[in-house]
């Protein structure tokens, strides 16, 4: 039975590693089509782009003004259009997909989000675990699968048409310096990040007492003084918190995968009481 549950676990940590490198992608809605918000990485071209989303070059230059595309460089924002060449409704055999996230807003309602998905309101409500028809904003739903080649691939001809770059260091990659120095512990208890288990789904921040500059938080799996990274894909920050115990069973803490301290809201980009984040942390 032990070998059995090693084997899993081997399997986890091997699989989760690796979709560390992949962002939570989130869609939005423009009339009845659907588009993704990616922020351009160091190195990569419009042409670059619609290869690894399965589009034409045409079809991203159509959904972005032109002072977008004028300003093609690192840190940009530009949309990504959903198309029925990019985008499932059913998990995929083949390697190069991505779940697809969705940001309720005012006025969403379950109708509306599968309608853009093109599910019905059943589907919507068994992927995401929901019951009823009342969403809030704010609200993350899952809302299917888009094709993207991850940036890590082995395959010799994505690789020639997809390099990677890597940003030569300068003034401004000099390392901040991290609360507590909880990177340190991190990188420890993973063997500098190749042994961890990654998470998605929401943060809630918690009221904490003191001056205390360590941040601290709630979590299930992590035992009591382990430290979890915290990625926020939304503002491209990160942080490492210290695990003060389990999750309160309160509502406060309803469907979250983690509570944090709010003191650690200005370092994530954060001023909502609720947070999508990615945790990694050590599977012991």
């Amino acid at each position: 039975m032990f070998k059995y549950l090693f084997l899993l676990l081997c399997a986890c940590a091997g699989f989760t590693t690796m979709a560390q490198t992949n962002d939570s992608l989130f869609a939005t809605h423009k009339g009845p089509s659907l588009t993704i918000k990616y922020t351009v990485k160091f190195g990569e071209t419009l042409h670059m782009l619609a290869y690894r989303f399965n589009v034409s070059d045409g079809v991203i230059e159509n959904a972005n003004e032109p002072d977008i595309l004028k300003k093609f460089t690192a840190g940009a924002v530009v949309s990504i259009p959903v198309t029925k060449e990019n985008f499932y409704t059913t998990k995929q055999s083949f390697s190069n997909v991505q779940e697809l996230y969705y940001h309720v807003v005012t006025k969403d309602d379950i109708g509306l989000i599968s309608t853009y998905a093109g599910v019905t309101k059943s589907q919507m409500r068994l992927w995401n675990n929901l019951h009823g028809n009342t969403l809030t904003e704010g609200q993350v739903l899952f809302i299917g699968w888009v094709k993207m080649i991850s940036l890590d691939t082995s395959n010799p001809a994505t690789q020639a048409a997809y390099p990677i770059y890597k940003k030569r260091p300068g003034r401004d990659s000099v390392k901040a310096r991290i609360p507590g120095n909880l990177d340190s512990v991190f990188n420890s208890q993973t063997n500098n990040g190749a042994n961890v288990i990654t998470e998605k789904g929401t943060a809630v921040f918690f009221d904490k007492p003191g001056k205390n500059n360590t941040f601290y938080a709630f979590h299930n799996t992590s035992p009591r003084g382990s430290v979890i990274r915290v990625y926020n894909p939304s503002t491209g920050k990160t942080i490492y918190v210290k695990v003060l115990g389990t999750i309160p069973d309160t509502k406060l803490y309803s469907g979250s995968i983690i509570g944090i301290c709010n003191t650690a809201k200005e370092a994530l980009g954060v001023t909502d009481n609720k947070a999508w984040c990615e945790l990694s942390y050590s599977p012991n």
